[in-house]
């Protein structure tokens, strides 16, 4: 009981947090050294439906392998702990539950963005996104199976 509602509260502050970050963009200007990372403000241009546009360049090694690395792990990492945390929460979680729930959040969250105005829909951000939750579940289906043991002994 405890843990779910503590998965719940978890969930919840987490979603509030990936909101705000995500979708509008609150994250400072980040000094790695000399260099720089602006996350804020808007984007404009047109809309991308196909997927792998945007990605492609990056998973083929053309372009700045930095920028690459922070674009995709930036939207993959960030949504880990939605995959791992709901099963928590849902008991009956599975693979297929876990996925229409990855491209559903996935989706909410370039919705967001486009009805605030405050970014572009981007089909390849939802596979990424999507990636992340899914990573998130497998994390946690690992755990479980690995605290079975543990547990049956005490």
């Amino acid at each position: 009981m405890w843990k779910r509602l503590f998965s719940a509260f978890a969930l919840i502050a987490y979603g509030a947090l990936l909101i705000k970050f995500v979708v509008f963009k609150a994250i400072p200007i980040i000094h790695i050294g000399h260099l720089k990372f602006k996350f804020s403000g808007t984007h404009t241009g047109p809309a991308n439906f196909v997927p792998f546009k945007t990605i492609r360049p990056f998973l083929s090694g053309r372009g700045n392998h930095l920028i690459a690395i922070v674009n995709l792990a930036g939207n993959i990492v960030p949504f880990v702990p939605i995959g791992f945390l709901v099963p928590f929460i849902y008991r009956k979680m599975t693979w297929q539950k876990s996925l229409a729930l990855a491209v559903g959040v996935g989706l909410v969250m370039e919705g967001m963005e486009v009805v605030f105005r405050v970014g572009i829909f981007d089909v390849d951000d939802i596979l990424l996104n999507a990636i992340g939750v899914m990573i998130g579940y497998w994390i946690f289906v690992l755990f479980v199976q690995r605290m079975r043991p543990h547990l049956r002994s005490s």
